[in-house]
């Protein structure tokens, strides 16, 4: 019996042995996510058939879902992650003034492997703030379905109801200020507020299309009516809320 015993109270002694310390923790997995305001408004509906034509609504919020894994060292945090970025969807009226001449559904979504660093402010066993910065690739695909109305046939003759579909890349950049503490065991609780920059000015049609403006290839240039190169604004404030798990 006593040599039964022995193991027991060995096993019972290593599980209460290790203490949460987040000062003395270096690896853990991470999920967090976000939502914050958007500067897309109706960026990737604007100039598409006419310039005097108006849209209803607009994309004002950008939510996102995150994971990844952080490693830390002493006063820094480095976190190595992938986003998925998926603003507020965009169903639309493009009115001419008179009459609506057809409606819109815009949809965008984006993926961003991004690397970051954290900088502890302040530290304790059980909890630390911090600042942070991030950078990212931003790879990102829209989606505009268009339905004319009868008023629209009549302005557009010779246009169908059509989905032009688009891609494009930038740079993501964050910043963030974040308090991490102790929710249980191993596994802490985010919280963080930050802003994030990002624009995609080089969208290419990803599928041959016929829009108001003609025939487009794949590859070409998604333009507006002026020949400008349409943009998105992702940028804007966001608020994040994880759960980091050490290991």
């Amino acid at each position: 019996m006593k040599f039964w015993l022995l193991p027991l109270l060995l096993l019972t002694s290593t599980a209460q042995a290790r203490v949460f310390n987040i000062q003395k923790e270096t690896f853990a997995a991470y999920f967090l996510v976000s939502g914050g305001g958007s500067a897309i408004g109706t960026e990737g509906l604007d100039g598409e058939a006419s310039s005097s034509i108006n849209y209803s609504g607009g994309v004002n919020y950008n939510y996102s879902g995150e994971f990844g894994f952080l490693y830390s060292v002493r006063y820094l945090n480095f976190r190595f992650g992938f986003e998925i970025l998926k603003p507020s969807a965009l169903d639309s009226n493009a009115n001419n003034g008179t009459a609506d001449l057809y409606s819109a559904n815009s949809q965008i979504l984006g993926y961003v492997p991004k690397v970051g660093v954290e900088v502890n402010l302040q530290s304790t066993a059980a909890y630390r703030s911090f600042i942070s910065a991030t950078a990212g690739l931003a790879n990102v695909t829209m989606k505009n379905a268009y339905t004319l109305t009868a008023d629209g046939q009549t302005a557009f003759p010779g246009v169908a109801d059509h989905t032009a579909e688009s891609k494009g890349s930038g740079t993501s950049l964050q910043a963030s200020l974040g308090y991490e503490g102790n929710l249980s065991d191993t596994t802490t609780i985010l919280v963080e507020f930050g802003y994030r920059q990002l624009k995609i000015d080089n969208l290419k049609y990803s599928k041959d299309v016929t829009t108001f403006s003609g025939a487009k290839s794949s590859g070409d240039a998604v333009l507006n009516t002026a020949g400008e190169q349409r943009e998105l604004d992702f940028s804007g404030g966001f608020i994040s809320l994880g759960f980091r798990f050490y290991m």
